[in-house]
């Protein structure tokens, strides 16, 4: 039985957060618990509905308010913010948490669907992957949350450029990610690292 992630969909734009919900609605493995048109009422919104998961579109002033909130108030939920410019300094700084991803609101649906699902693998992991016996790590605890982004979306045949747009990074960046990843996995390249990770259930 596949389990579905639960999400709330905020947005001032009350139209535009309606029709994502019903969006994301239909997309196999999510369930709309709610829609809210007011960053006072998030906090509450996503006890209420037990979101595992925060779409909040057109970023307000409030944005940092907002994300800090909704990280102190409800830390196991993952938020998703979509964004006019990504690369705002204010939207950078909010990414640098682990449960918080930003995507441009020019993105593509299969974008957002896949930035939601990379978030709920990260609430996953920091869910505890238990430790073996011996207290070692296992070889897939050793891979950053950046570097099984970038295996994941490797895995589905995206080239470095499309990676680096999707994650607002510098091809480079994304090179060096998927080096540090071949040599922890002891792959041979970059799809057979994408491979092995899935073998792990890493990815």
């Amino acid at each position: 039985m596949v389990m579905s992630t639960r999400i709330l969909v905020a947005g001032e734009h009350v139209i535009y957060t309606e029709a994502l919900a019903g969006l994301l609605n239909q997309i196999p493995g999510f369930r709309v618990a709610g829609v809210v048109s007011s960053h006072r009422e998030l906090v509450p919104a996503i006890r209420k509905a037990a979101a595992g998961s925060l779409v909040l579109g057109g970023v307000t002033p409030y944005v940092l308010e907002t994300v800090h909130e909704v990280r102190s108030h409800v830390p196991h939920c993952g938020i998703t913010l979509i964004a006019e410019q990504p690369g705002q300094v204010a939207l950078v700084k909010v990414q640098e948490s682990e449960m918080v991803s930003v995507i441009s609101r020019g993105a593509r649906l299969n974008q957002l669907i896949g930035t939601i699902r990379s978030m709920q693998a990260r609430q996953q992991d920091l869910r505890g992957s238990e430790r073996p016996a011996d207290g070692s790590r296992p070889v897939a605890d050793l891979l950053s949350q950046r570097e099984r982004d970038v295996l994941r979306s490797t895995a589905t045949g995206a080239s470095v450029k499309e990676i680096a747009r999707e994650f607002y990074l510098a091809p480079g960046t994304v090179r060096n990610l998927t080096s540090s990843a071949i040599k922890k996995l002891q792959a041979r390249n970059r799809y057979d690292a994408a491979r092995i990770a899935e073998e792990l259930g890493s990815i």
